[in-house]
């Protein structure tokens, strides 16, 4: 069906686009129609294009006396061009896939200017997804009934071979669930649930791209986490999670370990390395659950959760600093400093976790007070920060760089080579400075070096 209604686009055209109109059809197409539909469109977002009416070589020859334009793959016609503002974008001719063989991989894109843009559409992956703008009079070409679908908040594919052609589509549905609060027509999610093994074929690099999306742009990552266990997906991409589905905590957690994980996830700041924390950091449980009289108790799950979740995060393919810096959050996540707490154990504490890190470890564990209704986290996680902002305004000492003494001083001090022994008196030094920071000057350093050699 062609909805008729027309679109604002709330901006001018580009000159460059009015240059191409003058010679061809121009339409918008894909998420950034969407994204109109539902107001949620953003400057910084990818523009597609689709042009009509115009050969490949003609349409090359047009943009590079405009812009600078790449054809990126001859097997599948789609066009790097640069603007004149600088924007790059993908313009494409309208494309058909033809099936070169049994495999879902076995297909070959046929660019053809002449065909409709309404058939170009259909190919693609979800109705809602399935619409293009017409930039001559702003009117929108929409033959699957996007439209009525987003209207009614309804993820509904295109077509029953979808997930085979490519299934990576099964995790996009999955975040576009989450992210736009879609429900799964009953046949779609029959067919994710068919075509789920298919993902096994696809890069883990491709899968954790759509699981950033969801944890950056959804309010409830919960919700794709959820379906993806209702529907035999999440043991395919995150078995770790799934195996929480069920497994009870103590009288401090209303909630199973699965559901307080995306619950904590939902709750944290839309901030990648923290939600990808808010989500692991309880993984551990299962494996460290105990019972101690009478009581469920999980010792030390944070170290277990912090191994799996460099585990999950490898497999993914995450770059080594953040999946360091994963692990490092997740295994310190269970802190309360207290009234008890002197200072030194305080100073202790932030050596330990880096004072770079103290800001993102007080946004996990808030989520993870606050999705199991603890009251009273915030004023617990402010007394944290108050006590600790104290110690770091003491100017004290939290790592070896920051002692009064360097590496080489040392030596020179205690007359001798390079070596592990170096780092040892440093490590000696600053367990001192951390109970005594008045200790953080030459000459009491020099004095405990000199003490050291005389024991």
């Amino acid at each position: 069906m062609n909805d008729k209604r027309l679109i604002s686009l709330d901006r001018e055209l580009f000159p460059w686009e009015k240059e191409v109109l003058e010679r061809c059809g121009l339409f918008l197409v894909g998420g950034v129609v969407r994204d109109l539909l539902l107001d949620k469109a953003h400057p910084t977002l990818d523009f597609d294009y689709i042009v009509s009416g115009i050969g490949e070589e003609d349409l090359l020859a047009l943009l590079a006396r405009i812009g600078r334009a790449d054809l990126v793959g001859k097997s599948f016609g789609v066009i790097k061009f640069k603007t004149p503002e600088g924007i790059t974008v993908d313009i494409a001719l309208p494309r058909s896939e033809v099936s070169t063989g049994p495999g879902h991989r076995d297909f070959k894109v046929v660019s053809d200017p002449d065909m409709p843009v309404a058939s170009d559409l259909e190919r693609r992956d979800f109705t809602v997804n399935s619409m293009a703008l017409d930039l001559r009079d702003s009117g929108l070409v929409d033959p699957l009934g996007g439209v009525e679908d987003l209207e009614k908040r309804v993820l509904r594919v295109n077509r029953d071979t979808s997930f085979v052609e490519d299934p990576l589509r099964i995790m996009r549905g999955v975040q576009f669930l989450s992210r736009f609060e879609l429900e799964v027509e009953p046949g779609t999610r029959a067919l994710m649930e068919r075509d789920r093994d298919l993902l096994g074929t696809v890069s883990k690099e491709r899968i954790r791209d759509e699981l950033n999306k969801m944890m950056l742009l959804a309010d409830r990552p919960s919700a794709g986490f959820v379906f993806m266990h209702e529907t035999g997906i999440l043991p395919l991409v995150l078995p770790e999670l799934d195996v929480t589905w069920g497994v009870e905590q103590n009288e401090f957690h209303p909630d199973d370990v699965f559901y307080h994980s995306v619950k904590s996830c939902d709750i944290a700041e839309k901030e990648l390395l923290i939600r990808w924390c808010a989500l692991l950091h309880d993984l551990g449980k299962p494996m460290m659950k105990m019972e101690l009289n009478g009581r469920t108790v999980f010792h030390r799950h944070e170290e277990e959760s912090a191994r799996l979740a460099g585990e999950i995060l490898t497999r993914l393919m995450f770059p080594a600093s953040f999946i360091s810096s994963a692990k490092h959050l997740i295994s310190h996540h269970m802190f309360m400093i207290t009234d008890e707490w002197s200072d030194s154990a305080v100073r202790r504490f932030v050596a330990r976790v880096g004072t770079e890190n103290i800001d993102d470890l007080f946004e996990i564990r808030k989520a993870d007070g606050a999705s199991r209704g603890d009251r009273r986290i915030g004023e617990e996680v402010e007394y944290s920060r108050n006590r600790i902002d104290k110690v770091i305004r003491a100017e004290s000492a939290f790592k070896r760089s920051d002692l009064a003494l360097t590496g080489t001083e040392v030596m020179e001090i205690a007359g001798i080579e390079p070596g592990p022994h170096v780092g040892e008196i440093l490590d000696d030094l600053l367990e001192a400075v951390l109970d005594h920071p008045e200790y953080n000057t030459r000459e009491k350093l020099e004095e405990l070096i000199g003490e050291r050699k005389r024991a």
